[in-house]
């Protein structure tokens, strides 16, 4: 729940006047860039050199595909979402501000705030209230993050029946994995049953009152009102919580199979009960911490969950690697263009 009030309020407390400097953060993402490269030099880069040279690059090509799917996945379901919503922009502006917007914040993720902040800002820049941006734009946060919440559990399910586990750490993940699972429950009870989510936010109101001595009544009233409006659209609409379904399970599946691409190219294939637990538990790590983007935590959680089901630590390590190469640093640059267009259009 905070990981998706953060956006609002920090776009609330700024008066969602963000403007972003793509030459401050291409810097940013060269140091990122640097630093993954020193991850790998600080191993045994005999090892490394080896793996590296040994790689079948045009593999890399298909894992470009399927992140070129994940992300046009991701972005259409954001204008479904609009416009179910009722906002009349063109679909072509809604995908590709959903593109900038979502390559943004995978790469600067702060809990949503980054990727929110910059569709508030290219949203108004074409008239739409703020008021219209904000039920739409959290609704499909929320909805995005109970998909990347249920990966985890069934992440941790995997993890559990692995024989390379002890069995007291097979007894800590199991119940892990039951806590993530009520977890998700709950989570899907707060978006899609009105009453009990009203329990909830009053009670977080009252948390967050003592804590702080803050009174957040009025924007998790906001919250909700915009949290109701999207089930209502959705409810009278199954075609179109069908279709965000079908784009969810896209996006994710394409985002793996690319992770899958960059194992391939190494030449070390691997299969899906191995790939999902490092995939999801990875992703999950990097999105929770407070690293932006997850840079390191990201793939050292993926190397380390690969490395415990049998891949070789160094392959893990260079695979991890490469997919953030392709799934976060090629579409930043890919994305640049689209920035500067959709900052002069009006």
């Amino acid at each position: 729940m905070a990981c998706v009030l953060k956006p609002f309020f920090a776009a609330k407390e700024n008066g969602m006047k963000l403007k972003l400097n793509m030459q401050r953060i291409t810097i940013i993402m060269v140091i990122l860039f640097i630093a993954s490269c020193i991850t790998i030099m600080v191993l045994d880069w005999q090892d490394m050199r080896h793996i590296i040279g040994q790689a079948n690059w045009l593999l890399i090509l298909p894992a470009l595909l399927f992140t070129a799917a994940s992300y046009t996945c991701l972005s259409y379901s954001l204008a479904a979402v609009f416009h179910t919503f009722g906002i009349k922009l063109p679909t072509k502006d809604i995908i590709e501000i959903g593109f900038v917007s979502n390559v943004i914040n995978y790469l600067l993720n702060v809990g949503g705030v980054t990727g929110v902040s910059l569709q508030f800002l290219l949203f108004k820049k074409r008239g739409v209230a703020t008021e219209d941006i904000l039920a739409p734009s959290l609704f499909h946060l929320y909805f995005n993050g109970l998909m990347l919440i249920a990966l985890f559990p069934i992440g941790l399910f995997s993890v559990l029946f692995s024989q390379h586990l002890s069995r007291t750490a097979s007894l800590g993940l199991g119940i892990a994995d039951g806590i993530l699972t009520l977890l998700l429950i709950l989570a899907t009870v707060v978006v899609f049953v009105a009453s009990f989510r009203a329990v909830i936010l009053r009670g977080l109101n009252r948390l967050v009152q003592w804590i702080t001595r803050r009174n957040i009544n009025k924007a998790l009233q906001d919250f909700d009102t915009a949290m109701n409006r999207g089930v209502t659209a959705i409810s009278r609409r199954p075609g179109t919580l069908a279709l965000l379904v079908a784009l969810m399970v896209g996006d994710w599946a394409s985002t793996i199979t690319a992770l899958w691409f960059c194992f391939y190219a190494l030449g070390n294939p691997v299969g899906l009960g191995v790939l999902l637990p490092g995939f999801s538990l990875g992703i999950t790590a990097g999105f929770v911490s407070l690293v932006p983007g997850g840079l390191g935590v990201q793939e050292g959680s993926m190397a380390g969950i690969y490395a415990l089901l049998g891949v070789p630590i160094g392959i893990a390590i260079v695979a991890a690697v490469l997919f953030r190469i392709v799934y976060y640093f090629i579409p930043f640059l890919a994305s640049l263009g689209f920035y500067r267009r959709l900052l002069r259009d009006k």
